[in-house]
């Protein structure tokens, strides 16, 4: 059977979500159906089996190799996860300032994921500041509050999750204040992005702004001052993100070389907060992913000894060794994540290793292989070649 037929026989149907699992784990939502034929239609898959077979008639060896894959990420339930008996749920304290600007504070810390703008993003979503007017402080143990840190794809799940809420505290107060300063109830207003107004008289309106400053000059008698919130956001389940990537190879029959000649990948992360970030994220993690498949291995000699020590040994893709990444997206939003979002940034690590290796076992399958450890270095498959009479 067709490795891609088997897979689309024996998907989760898409009408099935929330799946719960055998090992009890609710997977949230997901179409992986269309995910892989989506990357089917991108790459030509039907041309590329047809081409293939032509190049196997004339000795050349070309693998088509498919990975289709769900992740779990987002570690916070803290019915499940702890770290020494501390449960990993995260916060974020909000601050709105009197000039309608904003300071937030999470307890995570970004490697280079861009917290900075997507929390940013995040909140001027929710309140209707904009994303330059948002002050984003994570990690500083002098001012962070609770987290448990960014790991395993859980920045958005937990801390964004943990902003959205608060900036919805926030939203609300800022509603009771805006009812006062229009002397309407609350029941008579409606929000827009970054005011609310009187219904049916939306000239009669106050920005957040506006609710900022009277926050603390003007607020509601008996009400406390100050416009600002936290929240201590507890994941009601893990978020699932999954994803198809098809990889294509052609294999040098004298040197037993591997080159990626495509490679298309299809992630669904749910709701995407900022594209640019998220395929950031993915394109570092698909080459993160070809360097154990083709490059990187820690070896030792009979010693003990490593003998990948350096650089020269053990080898870190480069641009040179890099293929174009062409990426693409089906969006099905988390249920219960407050924005519908699960994490991305382990995706294409789990992915792309086992897309490559399956396209280079299919180049060879002709010739009796079935597997092949990785790193699949030129040195290995030249040795199958050699011992299936199949080298030049």
């Amino acid at each position: 059977m067709d490795p891609a037929d088997l897979r689309l026989k024996n998907f989760i149907p898409a009408d099935k979500f929330p799946y719960k699992s055998v090992l009890g784990w609710e997977y949230d939502s997901g179409n992986y159906q269309a995910a892989l034929e989506k990357a089917m239609d991108r790459i030509g898959y039907a041309e590329l089996r047809k081409e293939q077979a032509e190049k196997r008639e004339r000795g050349e060896l070309m693998g088509i190799g498919i990975s289709s894959f769900t992740e779990i990420v987002g570690a916070g339930p803290s019915r499940h996860f702890d770290i020494l008996g501390l449960k990993m749920f995260d916060s974020c304290e909000i601050r709105v300032h009197p000039t309608g600007k904003a300071t937030a504070r999470f307890g995570t810390k970004s490697q280079g994921q861009g917290h900075e703008t997507t929390y940013a993003q995040i909140l001027a979503e929710e309140l209707g500041i904009p994303a330059a007017h948002i002050q984003i402080e994570e990690g500083d143990t002098d001012t962070a509050p609770y987290g448990l840190g960014t790991y395993a794809s859980r920045s958005t799940p937990t801390a964004g999750a943990a902003g959205a809420m608060a900036a919805r505290k926030v939203r609300d107060k800022a509603k009771k204040i805006a009812a006062y300063l229009l002397e309407v109830s609350e029941d008579d207003l409606e929000w827009t992005p970054g005011a609310f107004s009187v219904k049916g008289a939306p000239q009669k309106s106050k920005t957040i702004q506006d609710i900022a400053f009277a926050a603390y000059t003007n607020h509601p008698p008996g009400m406390e001052g100050g416009l600002e919130a936290v929240s201590y956001y507890d994941p009601p389940n893990l978020t699932f993100p999954f994803g198809s990537y098809i990889c294509v190879v052609d294999i040098d029959r004298g040197t037993g070389k591997v080159k990626i000649r495509r490679f298309v990948a299809v992630d669904d992360c749910g709701n995407i907060i900022n594209p640019m970030i998220v395929d950031g994220q993915i394109h570092g993690g698909l080459t993160m992913g070809m360097a154990p498949a083709l490059l990187e291995e820690i070896s030792y000699d009979e010693n003990g000894n490593i003998s990948g020590g350096s650089f020269m040994d053990y080898l870190v893709p480069t641009a040179m060794e890099t293929p174009r990444w062409e990426t693409d997206k089906t969006v099905t939003p988390s249920p219960h994540h407050p924005l519908g979002a699960k994490g991305v940034g382990e995706s294409a690590t789990v992915g792309a290793p086992p897309a490559i290796a399956n396209a280079v076992v299919d180049a060879l399958a002709h010739l009796g292989v079935r597997h092949i450890d990785i790193p699949i270095t030129p040195e290995k498959v030249w040795k199958i070649l050699r011992d299936a009479g199949a080298g030049l």
